[in-house]
């Protein structure tokens, strides 16, 4: 299981996740990769052209395991949880206890950089759920 990422012990990448239909919903994630802990860390930000636009800011945090099915046939399952993306003082504290707004699965080729993707965000008191949309890793870091 000798990939790039194995090796270099953390890495920044960047995903597209969504289809190109008009007015569907589109997340950008920009994550952090510990491969020596399996821990990611990141941003996510959900929109959508409806009225009014969707435009949901999380700040992720999960981790990833290796799935092998058969020999040369592994895949990477990633597992995100999201809290509301607030600004807080450095001299404020700890800081409030925020309840999750995003949750995300997402099942990634070995070479981390195509995929697709089941997530969950929420508007108001409302879960909205995304499933099977396609995701490609972004040059855009």
């Amino acid at each position: 299981m000798a990939t790039p990422a194995t090796k270099t012990g953390l890495f920044i990448v960047a995903y597209n996740i969504g289809t190109s239909l008009p007015g569907a919903p589109h997340l950008n994630l920009h994550l952090a990769v510990n491969t020596v802990d399996e821990a990611v860390t990141g941003q996510g930000q959900v929109t959508q052209a409806v009225n009014p636009p969707v435009d949901v800011r999380t700040n992720v945090q999960g981790d990833f395991t290796y799935m092998t099915v058969m020999p040369n046939n592994t895949h990477i399952l990633v597992t995100l949880t999201g809290t509301q993306a607030i600004q807080w003082p450095s001299t404020g504290g700890i800081g409030p206890v925020l309840p999750p707004n995003f949750s995300l699965r997402m099942v990634l080729a070995s070479d981390w950089k195509s995929g697709t993707a089941n997530y969950k965000y929420q508007v108001g008191n409302t879960w909205h759920e995304v499933k099977d949309v396609p995701v490609k890793a972004s040059t855009n870091l």
